[in-house]
């Protein structure tokens, strides 16, 4: 408290009662456990759009990686950096400015200006983040045309202690022709079909094997939704490989309409070096397990539905997935799934009618060993209450708002981070097992793109 202080953050306003100001906004709050308690260390940098100069103090351990590109003439860490050509032979070169937890890192890059023959008219829009695991990174360049579609190029970021980075042009993954059912005679050139980032899964296979998964929902248009196709690509080869009618199964007890109810898929969520999960965060999640040389799709329910309002509904918005909710995972074959609930003023579940509590939340943690054919049940590991949030050293100057889009750590998943936004967006970084607050940074990402983040681990 006397840190604060003299730090000017805080003081005593009307009625003695202690008030912080809203400067914490410029400077970055770390506190660290020590042999006493808790250790607060303050980060004097300002917030910056510019390319950090250098990274030395980045946490070894990991990343949030913000989704979008921001462009730069100059390489923001040799380290990271690396190139290659597109598709239209242009060269793309990129780097990673890499950030001090719970603040964003960033994918900078540069692409030769100009065009190339038969795309004078090509609008060309700058690398996006579209999927992660370890120290890979899945990337997507769209060139809007004129007069004819879109066409995207994929690439794959790697990284590594043992090796220098490089960046991999993917060829065209014409899975139109293989699953889809094209009316009368049309046809989609590979490059215009595009890979969604919500059915795009990264999965690292050991150190040398890296795969890159689409899955398609649309195969054979078949309304009961009972099988998919699923495009894979294995790093290295020249060629896609298509799996035709993958089997969606439900598990022994279920009411059999899961699959009809479960509309898309919202993220694609990586486990140890075999599973890939696709997640919608209102109902359940796709299991795959990429080691079998016959896969299947087992739908698992989350522990937990999506809070429905008791009263009107123009009081309480309707759920939002990822805004709300996160899954990461906890082990080779385990996954946690957090989520973020309203709770009334009395302590139930549903938002409260009482001015002084509409805020009120609780964070709660489940964990899962995952499996292709056993039982799995859900246990729940972890709740933290906001007013034991609110609480903590830390806190002090910011908002007492219903906190959005966890994301777990992936070295840790006892650690979340946390956006906070009022007037001005924050980061909050937590340990939930501890139920303490370990660091607190403005944001520097734009308000808009600052809730787009995924997990990596760029460095050694």
């Amino acid at each position: 408290m006397k840190l604060l202080t003299r730090l000017g953050l805080c003081g005593f306003g009307r009625f003695g009662l202690l008030t912080c100001r809203r400067s914490i906004g410029l400077r970055s709050l770390h506190l660290v456990p020590n042999s006493g308690g808790l250790e607060t260390q303050i980060d004097p940098r300002e917030p910056s759009g510019s390319p950090p100069a250098a990274t030395a103090a980045v946490d070894p351990r990991w990343e949030m990686l913000s989704l979008y590109g921001r462009p730069s003439d100059s390489v923001v860490d040799s380290s990271t950096m690396a190139e290659c050509q597109t598709s239209t032979g242009k060269q793309l070169r990129v780097s990673f400015g890499l950030a001090v937890l719970p603040a964003s890192s960033f994918l900078y890059y540069d692409l030769a200006a100009g065009s190339t023959p038969g795309e004078e008219d090509a609008e060309e829009k700058g690398p996006t983040i579209m999927a992660a695991h370890g120290d890979s990174v899945l990337l997507e360049i769209r060139r809007s045309h004129k007069w004819y579609r879109s066409t995207f190029d994929y690439f794959v970021y790697r990284a590594g202690a043992a090796r220098r980075p490089s960046l991999s042009l993917l060829p065209a993954c014409d899975y139109y022709e293989k699953f889809e059912e094209p009316e009368d005679d049309a046809s989609l050139p590979p490059r215009e079909q595009m890979l969604l980032k919500e059915t795009t899964g990264l999965l690292r296979r050991g150190e040398d094997e890296l795969l890159v998964v689409f899955l398609n929902f649309m195969y054979g248009s078949c309304a009961l939704r009972d099988e998919a196709g699923l495009c894979v690509f294995r790093l290295g080869e020249c060629e896609w490989e298509f799996k035709e009618a993958v089997p969606m199964v439900l598990d022994e007890g279920s009411k059999g309409d899961e699959l009809r109810q479960w509309q898309f898929s919202e993220s694609v969520v990586p486990i140890g070096d075999r599973f890939l999960c696709w997640v919608n965060y209102l109902s359940g999640f796709l299991l795959c397990d990429m080691a079998e040389a016959s896969p299947k799709l087992r739908y698992v329910p989350l522990p937990v539905q999506p809070h429905k309002s008791r009263g009107c509904s123009c009081c309480e918005p309707e759920p939002d997935g990822k805004k709300f909710r996160n899954m990461c995972a906890a082990g080779t074959d385990i996954v946690r799934f957090v989520t973020i609930d309203p709770r009334c003023c009395c302590g139930g579940p549903g938002t409260s009618t009482c001015v002084h509590s509409q805020s009120a939340f609780t964070v709660t943690s489940w964990t899962l060993s995952l499996s292709m054919d056993k039982p799995i049940t859900w246990v729940k590991d972890g709740v933290l209450d906001c007013a034991e949030l609110w609480a903590q050293p830390g806190y002090e100057g910011l908002p007492r708002v219903q906190i959005q889009y966890p994301i777990v750590s992936s070295h840790n998943p006892n650690i979340i981070c946390f956006r906070v936004k009022d007037r001005k967006v924050w980061m909050l970084e937590v340990d939930i097992e501890r139920k303490a607050i370990l660091s607190v940074v403005p944001s520097t990402d734009k308000p808009w793109t600052s809730c787009y983040q995924l997990p990596a681990k760029l460095h050694g």
